[in-house]
């Protein structure tokens, strides 16, 4: 709990985003029992992104089942830290999140006591997950520095430094709009800059962005596979059709 000037209780912000109704409601009326939270619910990603900087909240918790849910991790400009929640049983998933960026993941059979500890938790700044999947994260990461330098080398000299920014921009989860204003760019530029990125590092998404951008190495897209035979297309059929059309009519005369 956190206490204002005068011993009274400060509020401590927490935003709810799920598209699941009843699953918003459950979590909201949980979280409501510790006074020191104030919670705002938003039941779609396009109110949550419109409402941008006035959201703001010490904690953002996503449902993890929300299109998207990965993109918004670590969004400075709507929370100082974002924890997914409902999060499968999935330790590689779970790590991936964490290295995105969330100070939390908490699993679909959490409880209610262990979902205000870790919203108390990740509102001071710990970090909160199963203790598995936080040892993987650091065996990943131990794992993947010499890669992560050598991909980012690899990065540089792929792209040109306006590209780097805008690359780094949009794989954090900002819009174009908001990668325009931010670079003092329009926003036809963004977009121009970004198809030249998707094609050069060979992604096809702002989700493919994202993942490259925080595991830094490139994506090299598969080879087309060999062309066994040719299936001849609907005008060479139809053509062939009437050659042999006239032929028999030329036999007959």
């Amino acid at each position: 709990m956190c206490l204002g000037s005068g011993g009274r209780v400060s509020s401590v912000r927490i935003a709810l985003l799920s598209d699941d109704r009843l699953f918003c409601d459950g979590v909201a009326s949980i979280l409501r029992t510790d006074e020191a939270f104030e919670v705002v619910v938003y039941d779609s990603l396009a109110s949550l992104e419109s409402a941008g900087a006035q959201v703001r909240a010490a904690v953002l918790l996503i449902d993890s089942r929300v299109d998207g849910a990965m993109l918004l991790v670590g969004s400075a400009r709507l929370a100082a830290a974002s924890m997914l929640i409902a999060a499968p049983n999935d330790a590689a998933w779970c790590r991936d999140a964490l290295c995105a960026g969330a100070s939390g993941v908490l699993p679909k059979n959490t409880g209610a006591g262990a979902l205000l500890s870790a919203v108390r938790a990740v509102a001071d700044g710990s970090v909160w997950a199963p203790r598995r999947v936080m040892a993987d994260c650091i065996r990943h990461l131990v794992t993947t520095s010499v890669s992560r330098r050598v991909g980012a080398a690899t990065l540089d000299r792929q792209l040109s430094r306006r590209e780097r920014e805008i690359f780094r921009q949009a794989a954090s989860g900002l819009a174009n709009k908001e990668v325009a204003s931010r670079l003092a760019i329009g926003e036809a530029t963004v977009k121009a800059h970004l198809t030249h990125i998707f094609q050069k590092l060979g992604v096809r998404g702002r989700a493919e962005l994202a993942a490259l951008y925080h595991g830094v190495t490139p994506r090299v897209p598969d080879p087309p596979p060999p062309l066994l035979f040719a299936i001849p297309n609907e005008s060479q059929t139809v053509v062939r059709q009437r050659s042999n059309s006239a032929r028999r009519a030329a036999s007959k005369k």
